[in-house]
């Protein structure tokens, strides 16, 4: 089975990519620099593209059966505003040659339906958008992008801070309000449950938040 990874040569999209060769997969990485991408293998098909290039996201999915991105804000504008063009792009890429599953991350920045708000989380929205309005901004725009497409989507919200902790497969999964999340999340559990969800149908259309 063939996967495309974007936002392969982050930290979390490394972990992704190592994971997702270790399951046997073929994987094709999608990165502006593959420099930063260390991973090598013989499954592993490295393109080099931007965002904005529809054209080489088209032939980075073809022949895949899921797409995954590990593409997050940086807190720069212009590379915010990229990542919204470039989900808006995959999404497009998607429905044009019937690629279904697409597990992509989100925070919990982006509101959803089955959590139950506060004035705790109003709070964090809060101080985000002023600390980092462009990353804010991102990750709501594409968030709603992701909800509105025909693809099986998976959103997986981030609703701690990321870390290089070991991978123990612990994770907490639910919704802010209803379910109690840990402080941390480690990029090694995060990556491991994206792939979980490739053959899982629970949270297909859901967008849940996600900690240790």
């Amino acid at each position: 089975m063939q996967l495309t990874v974007f936002g392969a040569s982050g930290k979390t999209g490394q972990q992704v990519v190592q994971q997702a060769l270790s399951r046997g997969y073929q994987v094709v990485a999608y990165v502006r620099d593959p420099a930063k991408l260390s991973v090598t293998d013989a499954n592993l098909k490295i393109i080099q593209g931007q965002l904005n290039d529809l054209d080489m996201i088209k032939g980075a999915v073809t022949g895949s059966q899921a797409v995954l991105s590990a593409l997050g804000p940086t807190g720069k504008e212009a590379s915010d505003q990229q990542i919204s063009l470039g989900i808006g792009n995959i999404l497009i890429a998607l429905d044009e040659l019937g690629i279904k599953r697409f597990i992509a991350l989100s925070t919990t920045s982006a509101q959803d339906p089955y959590d139950i708000d506060s004035i705790k989380f109003r709070l964090r929205r809060t101080m985000i958008r002023k600390g980092s309005p462009s990353s804010y901004e991102a990750i709501v725009e594409y968030t709603e992008l992701v909800r509105q497409s025909e693809c099986d989507w998976t959103l997986l919200r981030i609703a701690s801070l990321l870390t290089n902790a070991s991978l123990t497969r612990n994770v907490q999964v639910g919704y802010l309000g209803r379910d109690k999340f840990k402080a941390k999340l480690s990029r090694a559990n995060l990556a491991w449950f994206m792939l979980e969800q490739i053959d899982s149908t629970e949270f297909i259309r859901q967008a849940p938040a996600i900690s240790n």
